[in-house]
Formats: C-alpha cells, sequence, structure tokens
C-alpha cells in the first residue's frame, strides 16, 4: 500500500446511520431483485445462457451451432445443477424452475457487494459501506441480478480481479491468484480479453526485478489456465486450432498458418473470442437512443443510457465520489479500479458495434460505485450524502417488480420512455405474458398482442414499436401520437377511425411494382368486398417457400392477412423487387392499402422449423375490405428480405 494510501486508511466503521441506511438499501434492492426474478417473464437470451452450459455439463459438447450461442459460457453452471436436482426430485412449476435458476444470478450480485466491501475496506471501513450503499442503490445492478444470463456474473468476475490487483504484492502464490481470477471471468464472459493487458501491467509494476516479474506473470498465466479447464469441465482441451473453423479473419489467418498449433485452453473460449469479434460489426446492429438508430453504435450510448437509468440523486453522489478521487489518484486501488473502469468503458464506447443494452458495461457500474466510495470517505457531510441516497430509493419504488424497465426522473412523460430507449435497457421481454394482467388493470378495451397499428387503443412493446417492427411503427413516432402506460415496457395509442386512415394512407400503401405482370400475368380472379381467401400449409418447406397475393384495384381496396395458425413474414413487395416485411404470429393481422387504379404485389415468406421432428402448420387467410378487386395468391420464388435485421426471428420453432 502507497503513502496516499497509508493515510487514508482507517478501520473506525461508518456511523450508525450509514450502516443502517446501507442495511435498508440493501434489503430494498434484494427484494426487488428476488420479487422480480419470481414474477417477470422469461426474457429473450435466458435460455440461452441456461442452454449453452447444460449441454457442457450433460452432452461434453462446446459446440455455437446456433447464433445466439455465439458467446455463451458456463456462468450459469450452477443454476443448471440446481435446475436438474430439483427435477430429479420431482418439481414440475414452471414459474418455480424458472426462480430457481435466477437464484445463482441474485447470489452473484450478493457476491459483488461483498468484494465492492472488501475492495474499499482496505481504505478504510466508512468507505466499505459507502461503497455498499451506492452499489445497493442503482437499479442495474438489481435489474440483471434478477435474470439467468451472464452480466452480473462478470461483472463479479471484474470487481474480484480488481480487489486483487489492488493487494497483490511481489509474491508468486498472490500473482496465482490473480490468475485464478481471470480464469474466472473467461468462464463467464469472452469480454474477459480487457482484464489480461491491465492484469499483466499491474503484476509487472507490484513485483520488484524482472526475474520476479516474469515468474509472476507466468504463474498468473498458469492457474488462469488451469482455472479455465477446469470451469470449462476439461471439455476439449489442446484441441488443434486448425479444427475449430475459426470465422474472424485475424483468428483464420493463424489457424490456416499453424493448423498443428494446440489451444492450451477449452476450445470454447478461442470459439466465443473468434464469434465475438465476427459478429461485432456496424453492419450486423443499430444501437436506439432518442427516437434515432444508429448503425454500429455511437460512442456515447453507454454514457447517454447511464445517465438516465440511474437514479438522479445517485448520479449526483457518484459523480461527486469521482471528482473527489482526485487527491487520490496515484493510489494503487483507485489506479487499479480506474484503469479497469476506463479500458471496459473505452472498449465498449468506441470499438463495441453490438450497443443493445447498458447491461454489457454492468461492470462499469460497479467499478465507478467502488471509487465513488473511496473518493467521498472522509471528505463529505454524511448527513448530505444520506439524504442523496435516500432520495433514490423513492425513485425505483415503482419499478419493484420491473427493474429491468427502470428510467430516472428524467424521462418524462413515462408514457413516452419509448423515445429515450429500448432493447434490453426497457424491454427485455420480461413482460410478454404480464402485459394481459396489466391491461386487466387498467380496465380499457385495449388491442393486445398485434403487430401492426390496429383501430382501438392499440398496445405494443417498446421494442415492436421503434426496432423489431419499425417501419410500421415509424407512424406513430414521428407524429408523436399520445400514449398511456401498460406496465412499462407497453404502449397503449388510441387509433380512432380518423387517424387509422390517416396511417394506412401514410404507412400502409403498397407500391405498383413496374414488373407486376412477371409473377402476376393472367387473369385475377374478383373478389366482393369480405371476401376470404384461404392460406393453408402442411408440409415442411424444404427452403425459404414464397407466395405473392396479386391484387388489382379499380376503386381502391385495403387487402389484409390474419394468422391463424404459426408463423410467417407479411408484407407489400417494392419496386426493387424486395420483401419489405414483418413476422406475424398466431392471431394477429396485418392491412395494405392499395389505392385507385393501382396493381399490387403483397408477399408471404414461411419460415422454417428449426426442429424439423415437429409438425409443420401455417395457416390463415386474406380478406379483402371496402371495395372489390381482381386477387391471387400464387407461388412465387424466394423474395430477398429488406432490412431483414430488423426482422425478430429469435423465438420461431
Amino acid at each position: 500500500m502507497d503513502a496516499v494510501e497509508l493515510s487514508t486508511t482507517g478501520k473506525a466503521g461508518g456511523s450508525t446511520a450509514l450502516r443502517a441506511v446501507t442495511l435498508i438499501a440493501l434489503a430494498f434492492t434484494f427484494g426487488n431483485a428476488t420479487w422480480a426474478a419470481w414474477d417477470q417473464d422469461l426474457t429473450y437470451d435466458e435460455f440461452f445462457h441456461l442452454e449453452w452450459p447444460r449441454r457442457l455439463l450433460e452432452e461434453r459438447t462446446d459446440s455455437r451451432d446456433a447464433f445466439r450461442f455465439d458467446s455463451k459460457t458456463p456462468a450459469l453452471m450452477p443454476a443448471v445443477i440446481l435446475r436438474k436436482a430439483l427435477v430429479s426430485a420431482g418439481v414440475e412449476s414452471k414459474q418455480g424452475l424458472r426462480f430457481a435458476t435466477r437464484l445463482c444470478s441474485v447470489g452473484y450480485l450478493a457476491v459483488c457487494l461483498l468484494l465492492i466491501f472488501w475492495i474499499c475496506d482496505a481504505l478504510g471501513r466508512e468507505g466499505a459501506w459507502i461503497g455498499v450503499l451506492l452499489a445497493a442503490l442503482d437499479p442495474n445492478l438489481a435489474a440483471h441480478a434478477s435474470i439467468a444470463t451472464s452480466d452480473i456474473a462478470y461483472t463479479l468476475a471484474v470487481l474480484l480481479v480488481a480487489g486483487m490487483l489492488s493487494r497483490v504484492g511481489g509474491k508468486a502464490g498472490e500473482a496465482a491468484l490473480v490468475g485464478v481470477a481471470i480464469g474466472l471471468a473467461f468462464a463467464m464472459k469472452y469480454t474477459a480479453v480487457l482484464l489480461v493487458p491491465v492484469s499483466a501491467l499491474g503484476l509487472i509494476l507490484m513485483t520488484p526485478g524482472a526475474a520476479k516479474q516474469l515468474r509472476n506473470v507466468l504463474f498468473a498465466i498458469l492457474a488462469g489456465l488451469f482455472t479455465m479447464g477446469g470451469l470449462y469441465l476439461w471439455v476439449n482441451v489442446f484441441t488443434p486450432i486448425g479444427s475449430l473453423g475459426l470465422e474472424s479473419p485475424l483468428l483464420r489467418s493463424i489457424a490456416a498458418a499453424v493448423p498443428w498449433m494446440r489451444v492450451p485452453f477449452p476450445a470454447a473460449v478461442l470459439t466465443g473470442i473468434d464469434m465475438s469479434i465476427a459478429h461485432n460489426l456496424p453492419s450486423l446492429w443499430n444501437c436506439y437512443l432518442f427516437g434515432q438508430e444508429h448503425r454500429g453504435g455511437v460512442w456515447y450510448y453507454f454514457l447517454a443510457l447511464w445517465a438516465i437509468k440511474t437514479p438522479v440523486a445517485l448520479i449526483a453522489v457518484i459523480l461527486s465520489g469521482l471528482w473527489r478521487l482526485k487527491a487520490r489518484w496515484r493510489g494503487r486501488t483507485v489506479v487499479m479500479l480506474g484503469g479497469l473502469l476506463l479500458v471496459h468503458l473505452g472498449y465498449f464506447s468506441f470499438f463495441f458495434a453490438t450497443q443493445i443494452g447498458l447491461r454489457f458495461a454492468l461492470p462499469c457500474i460497479a467499478l465507478s460505485c467502488a471509487l465513488a466510495a473511496i473518493g467521498l470517505q472522509g471528505t463529505v457531510r454524511r448527513n448530505g450524502l444520506l439524504a442523496l441516497a435516500c432520495l433514490s430509493l423513492p425513485e425505483r419504488a415503482p419499478y419493484f417488480g420491473d427493474p429491468i424497465a427502470f428510467t430516472n426522473l428524467a424521462v418524462w412523460p413515462k408514457s413516452r420512455a419509448y423515445w429515450f430507449a429500448a432493447d434490453s435497457n426497457l424491454d427485455y421481454g420480461q413482460n410478454r405474458e404480464r402485459v394481459e394482467r396489466y391491461a386487466n388493470n387498467l380496465g380499457l378495451p385495449l388491442i393486445l398482442n398485434q403487430g401492426t397499428v390496429t383501430p382501438g387503443i392499440y398496445v405494443v412493446s417498446a421494442n415492436d414499436l421503434v426496432i423489431f417492427n419499425a417501419r410500421s411503427h415509424r407512424w406513430l413516432i414521428d407524429h408523436d401520437i399520445e400514449a398511456i402506460l401498460v406496465g412499462f415496457t407497453h404502449f397503449g395509442f388510441s387509433i380512432t377511425g380518423e387517424r387509422f386512415e390517416e396511417y394506412m394512407n401514410a404507412a400502409r400503401i403498397a407500391p405498383s411494382p413496374p414488373d407486376f405482370g412477371e409473377l402476376c400475368a393472367g387473369r385475377l380472379p374478383h373478389s366482393p368486398p369480405g371476401a376470404q381467401i384461404a392460406f393453408d400449409q402442411n408440409t415442411h418447406p424444404e427452403g425459404p417457400r414464397s407466395w405473392v397475393i396479386c391484387v388489382s384495384s379499380r376503386k381502391g381496396v385495403d387487402v389484409g392477412f390474419s394468422v391463424t395458425n404459426g408463423r410467417l413474414l407479411f408484407g407489400r413487395v417494392r419496386d426493387d423487387g424486395s420483401c419489405e416485411a414483418a413476422l406475424m404470429l398466431e392471431k394477429q393481422q396485418a392491412w395494405f392499402r392499395v389505392p385507385k387504379g393501382g396493381q399490387s404485389e403483397l408477399c408471404i415468406q414461411e419460415l422454417t422449423y428449426r426442429r424439423r421432428e415437429l409438425q409443420y402448420l401455417t395457416s390463415g387467410y386474406i380478406t379483402v375490405r371496402g371495395q372489390g378487386a381482381d386477387v391471387a395468391l400464387r407461388p412465387a420464388p424466394a423474395f430477398r428480405l429488406f432490412e431483414e435485421r430488423n426482422l425478430d426471428l429469435s423465438s420461431r420453432p
């Protein structure tokens, strides 16, 4: 410990009031995380975070044969083991088993808070209590401790590495413990590569003599490799690199140059890093912030989200603490924590294209709480700190059952929260089933579970509104249609008859393609107003199976499609021949308007089942509304999908 740290060290505990407020905050945050873990629905990623370690455990396979397995790790192996034990004991409750798997994340949160206490305690007991208080007041840590994903697990690993580095001396055993912590981090998330240079530099700076420096780095490497191997159950260790089928250019080049070289750690670590690099492309991802999508992300994404997803009072306290660090910035603990914070924040802000949630930067939040606590210790009036801290709890209270959707007082009105943020910052799928409960509580005649704007009080989730079906809903956003809040992640828009007509004319016109005669040649049968044309398919498509709805109208007509079984893509054919489609699920309907004298093509594309053993059934019907028209359903070559990135196909069977 250097001189700056020695001058601030003191083991006198914080005041009784500080400890009492911290315990209240802890009770709130654990109650929040635990209740949400019990009540909220399965989020988009949880199945994949649990399925990958299950396959590793039961089948000894580390395959990444699906896109959503690209970066999965053994982080939730304890949850898999617990679930397996409960199933063997006869537990059948779907909600109970889901809750049990999430308890692993709640436990990780508890360890995170203990690590913050341990890190800050080296500089004084008061700072340790302040650090725990700040972290307990943060809603993002509790939110991602309430679901079975790897974000809170990786936060734990980063804090462990930070704590080890802040205490390491010149002993080989201490260096080995740093290596164990890094090995644990690689079993949580592959962002752990960011820990390696900071840890190596820390070991070198804290070890006197070149020989000891080399020895300690070597000990850390060996301990890290051994830890990784054990946590991956020694599956595919020392696999030839040429047999891994790597995708990223750099690693493919290495594999081509030395295909015989054996990887001295689990192959899953290298394939996870490889696929993370290969999929970290601006062309694959759009981030959404303040009403706009940004291809490949923007540098201020995580800072902006932290500013709207952290209680206002807590922001003030943390910024004050970070500012006060200027007198202690040379202390080892501050340097280690600050280095890890800056490396992570810099990478996520400037080099990370997958900007789809503040959750990726969760370690930055925990590190900033610890750093702020160090800055605040002994330099701030405690009563003022406690008063500001207490204001954070009332701000969080309305989101007690839905901490993922938390936004602070800067987001107002809450019925327009979708303009500020989306993705896992607001809507992680946690209310897909609960929305019906929230709708019933409102007692209004709401229109639920429709993919495109429908007359009435039309309810849509934040992600469907601004991301997945953004083309269908952009009209609502651009016209700033007033909405009501339905459970924090869903919004109800009043679509009157006149407003629906405006919407159809502005957003749902089906163009007349120049090559109408190619797919729609010949006579089209006439359909009177109200006519319905059946669509029934019960054989698995061997590939993309597409259909075109040919419409010729003299007076103008509305043509809709309703799904009765299965799911499919339905939309309009653009002038360039592509299909501008949206995903439609069972009981959903969508409409397009063919103008007077128009000849338009609408497109249907069936979705293949990943599980071919399931019985295939996709059915629905076409409806002609308002006027009669000449309409025919015909098979067509596979359409190229327009902006396919906006289609949410993640939950198909």
